[in-house]
């Protein structure tokens, strides 16, 4: 294992010299990548591994990283490294790479998930969604922040700011409004999107709101 990790990820032993934990880790990459017999094809994938491997553990080792010795250790931290930094790397999206690294040092953090079971539910969850209905939710949640009358049901409020919702999805995500309700609704599988449901005059369907587990798993891959 030693030599196919040297192989693979010698560059990035050469970049985290000085950082013996993230170094450490590095050697800990579950490959499991097989053999390539074709050359061509073999130095293209080592390259799109060293690069997903980069932006996981640049990630991991930016603005003061919380991963120390005693840390990286313990047995349930290597548990979720192992399965985390398995889904980094099978993941092409620069940007869930690095949600991936968020993840895995909020285990250690002060707001952390609640068992190793728990910390996989989110990881399940962070590795099933696109990279497209991550960013539907986040431009929700920017949206979500017009002020809630006592007298407002769920419904009526949504309704305040859906239609801006709709716009912005269109024009930053490429979903058009005519897809919206089927591509939000492929999002309530997670647990992180519910769509309201009830006998409400004059309504359709197709609205919706975040639900609490939503901002759980947002509070675990913020940045900084």
């Amino acid at each position: 294992m030693t030599g196919e990790i040297t192989e693979y990820f010698g560059d990035l032993l050469v970049r985290y010299e000085n950082a013996g934990v993230v170094r450490a880790l590095i050697q800990l990459v579950p490959l499991g990548i097989g053999s390539a017999g074709d050359t061509l094809l073999a130095s293209r994938v080592k390259k799109i591994r060293e690069d997903r491997a980069r932006e996981f553990f640049d990630e991991l080792a930016k603005d003061g990283s919380v991963l120390t010795p005693a840390v990286v250790e313990n047995e349930d931290f290597i548990h979720c490294f192992l399965v985390t930094s398995k889904a980094a790397l099978n993941t092409r999206r620069r940007e869930k790479i690095r949600l991936f690294a968020r993840l895995l040092k909020s285990s250690v953090g002060e707001n952390h998930p609640r068992s190793t079971d728990d910390y996989e539910e989110m990881l399940g969850i962070l590795d099933d969604l696109t990279y497209s209905e991550w960013s539907a939710l986040l431009l929700l949640d920017r949206h979500s922040g017009v002020e809630r009358q006592p007298s407002e049901n769920t419904l009526q409020w949504s309704l305040k700011f859906w239609p801006q919702f709709m716009s912005d999805v269109e024009s930053e995500l490429g979903i058009p409004p005519s897809e919206l309700t089927a591509f939000m609704s492929t999002i309530a599988r997670t647990g992180l999107y519910e769509i309201i449901t009830g006998g409400f005059l004059d309504y359709e369907g197709g609205v919706g709101v975040l639900t609490p587990r939503f901002f759980r798993l947002k509070g675990y891959v913020a940045e900084g």
